[in-house]
């Protein structure tokens, strides 16, 4: 696939930014600091593995999170400059704040382990079975809550036919092991940690359900920073590098993510491969793609307000002012 080009402005204040230039210092503080957010260390790890920063002319500051629904608040409230978070809790954000544009797309074929999940000797064997039983969809406005709704609406189920029990993934883990809930709605790592070594079965994958599109968030004051902005821009191209990699690479990239997360191979393998995704452009049919996403869990009473997702796109590529 053909990654865009910078536009000629921003090469020019990259190029500034290579001077020693940055966004609300003074120059002889060094290059800018791009402060990215990542969940369990995922891209963090594939980016230092595929080594695409090398000869970056900014640094990057990687700030770790359990889920999305945390990384999308210290993205609101500026403690990061960009993030990368799923469909459904970048549409949760955006449907309570102004702060946030979605500022590139990828997308994972495997749609990163995302999974309805029960516990390796529970008595539960479809979707159907969950009336009257206990299901954590991880945080609320997650993939892993959209996956467990779209499923109870494929099945027949109305949510309230079932107790659900927002928990962080640590705690829902626990909570499946000991029997205090009767399933996870998760993603990976959490969904390759759940099977290796616990055992647990997957009731429904998100195959048909979700769409695999995961995107990097930035918020305003970031865009609005021209050394920030460039940064930015120049970011998502070596992150769309480092996807390539991770795809040229696949034993090298599960060995080094086991390395750098101390994730045991097997868990490192599987999650490895189910992260695999591609760049992709931000097309109108993708805007169309994710308004249908956004409009359903609107439908569903999770988004606060609903969301113009072409509002709220914005190529960092692109020139800014006259």
């Amino acid at each position: 696939m053909t990654r865009r080009l910078l536009a000629p402005a921003l090469l020019t204040t990259l190029a500034l930014v290579l001077a020693g230039c940055s966004g609300g210092a003074g120059a002889d503080d060094g290059p800018v600091t791009l402060r990215v957010g990542d969940q369990a260390g995922i891209q963090q790890a594939l980016v230092e593995a595929s080594g695409a920063l090398d000869g970056s002319p900014y640094r990057v500051e990687w700030s770790q999170f359990p889920a999305a629904a945390p990384l999308l608040e210290a993205l609101r409230g500026e403690a990061i400059d960009l993030g990368i978070a799923g469909d459904a809790p970048t549409l949760t954000a955006l449907s309570s704040t102004d702060r946030i544009r979605i500022v590139e797309a990828t997308r994972s074929p495997s749609q990163g382990g995302l999974a309805l999940l029960v516990g390796k000797d529970s008595p539960i064997r479809s979707v159907a079975d969950l009336r009257g039983r206990t299901v954590s969809p991880t945080t609320q406005g997650s993939i892993g809550h959209y996956l467990l709704l779209r499923a109870l609406e494929e099945a027949g189920v109305r949510p309230d036919e079932v107790t659900i029990s927002f928990l962080q993934p640590v705690d829902a883990a626990a909570a499946m092991n000991s029997g205090a809930i009767d399933a996870w709605s998760t993603w990976d790592p959490y969904t390759a940690v759940a099977q290796q070594e616990s055992g647990a079965r997957v009731l429904r994958d998100a195959k048909g359900l979700g769409t695999g599109l995961t995107f990097l968030d930035a918020n305003t004051a970031a865009l609005d920073d021209p050394d920030t902005r460039a940064a930015l821009a120049d970011f998502t191209e070596r992150y769309g590098r480092a996807l390539q990699w991770a795809r040229d690479n696949p034993q090298e990239n599960a060995r080094i993510y086991g390395e750098l997360t101390d994730r045991p191979a097997a868990v490192a393998d599987l999650m490895a491969e189910r992260a695999l995704r591609a760049s992709e452009p931000l097309t109108p049919e993708l805007t169309a793609e994710l308004q249908g996403v956004a409009d359903r869990y609107a439908d569903y009473g999770v988004l606060r307000e609903r969301v113009d997702v072409g509002a709220v796109i914005e190529d960092v590529g692109a020139p800014v002012g006259p």
